[in-house]
């Protein structure tokens, strides 16, 4: 009788033309099939459906060995029936605060991989001479640029992740003792900053792996907020035209982004299965300093490795150094089991708010709240 395979399947989210880390997690798994003749298969899907596919778990107990996650997805755990990470896996070279980004409740259901995931501030040099960390340069630039078909600054508006630093610039944070906190006075402020840009022709909001990259590239946009993930991208396509800078100050306050890591947790509890030893096996085989430094120099992302980003941080190019040093201004992002409802309500707001107006944007992110963290609070 042949002898069946071993397989393990990996679920992930690099999926935009411009999110060029599907090229070391495939050659990683690829690297390992070979090593250690267990078929390790990557399935690729945007965030949404992952997002989506993830919670559907609990119901349909269809799910894979692992999953490579933005790491407050580790708050699925019910929906997605993770496992617990058995203690002291990688201790020794994760740090305690690495790790922590991927806890609840003090229980570990992942493994960071890589961290930053902030969003920092892209600008064209041959657009700005000098950095535009203010607002007040996109509005003062805008009539200048619009004469030549440029529009002063873009980002991906409808998601929530790029919503943050404009909530912050304003005060706001979307948790508060524990709890949801997004209708509140500074998120309608915020709201309304976005809408006057949008209408003034000072901001573009754009898809933001697909057309915020191209016109940023294409030099129709002469500065966009976007993630450090992406960074690799624009550096190949721009180079000397690409330079990186703090998020603006809007209105005397600090713009801030949050920071998390990326990283597996085992969905369907995965590490009860008969795969178990092979699947924490290819765990370690990620945080090896091999497929660290793969990380590192082939797609420019920042390692969970101490000693691997330390190694980082002294051969960094100018802009990478940057990007490094704008963790420091970073906040780590909330991972309670409400966040999925948060990120929902502020998505169906940022949705409704170009169609409507702001008042009816809160609105909407009120109702998508009640709905959804009614539900999950009953």
């Amino acid at each position: 009788m042949e002898k069946k395979n071993k397989e393990i399947v990996l679920w992930h989210e690099f999926d935009g033309p411009g999110d060029t880390s599907i090229e070391v997690l495939e050659g990683i798994c690829k690297l390992y099939t070979e090593r250690f003749d267990v078929q390790v298969t990557p399935q690729v899907m945007n965030i949404t459906e992952l997002t989506a596919r993830l919670n559907r778990i609990k119901d349909t107990h269809q799910g894979p060995h692992l999953a490579m996650v933005p790491a407050d997805m580790s708050s699925y755990v019910e929906n997605g029936l993770y496992s617990e990470v058995p203690g002291g896996l990688l201790d020794d070279v994760l740090t305690e605060g690495t790790l922590l980004t991927m806890q609840m409740d003090g229980v570990q259901y992942g493994i960071p991989v890589l961290r930053g995931n902030h969003l920092v501030l892209y600008y064209n040099p041959e657009i700005f001479t000098s950095a535009p960390t203010t607002w007040d340069v996109f509005e003062e630039e805008a009539e200048r640029l619009s004469a030549q078909g440029i529009v002063p600054i873009g980002a991906d508006l409808q998601q929530g992740y790029w919503f943050i630093p404009f909530l912050t610039a304003f005060g706001g944070w979307p948790v508060q003792n524990g709890k949801p906190n997004i209708i509140t006075a500074e998120m309608k402020q915020a709201l309304q900053f976005i809408r006057d840009k949008m209408d003034q022709g000072v901001l573009v909001s754009l898809d933001g792996s697909t057309g915020l990259l191209e016109q940023f590239i294409d030099g129709k946009i002469g500065a966009i907020i976007c993630g450090e993930w992406i960074y690799n991208h624009l550096d190949k396509h721009m180079n000397h035209r690409l330079a990186v800078c703090q998020l603006p100050v809007i209105e005397g306050r600090q713009s801030l982004s949050m920071t998390s890591s990326i990283g597996l947790i085992y969905p369907n509890h995965s590490l009860t299965s008969e795969e178990r030893e092979d699947i924490l096996s290819f765990t370690r085989f990620m945080l090896s300093d091999e497929c660290q430094t793969m990380w590192t120099l082939d797609v420019q992302r920042i390692p969970a490795q101490e000693g691997t980003l330390k190694r980082l941080t002294d051969i960094a190019a100018p802009n990478k150094k940057m990007i490094l040093s704008l963790l420091d201004q970073a906040r780590p992002m909330p991972t309670f089991p409400f966040m999925i409802h948060v990120w929902e309500a502020l998505n169906a707001g940022l949705i409704e708010l170009p169609l409507s107006n702001p008042e009816q944007a809160l609105k909407k992110i009120e109702q998508s709240l009640q709905v959804s963290w009614g539900a999950f609070k009953s």
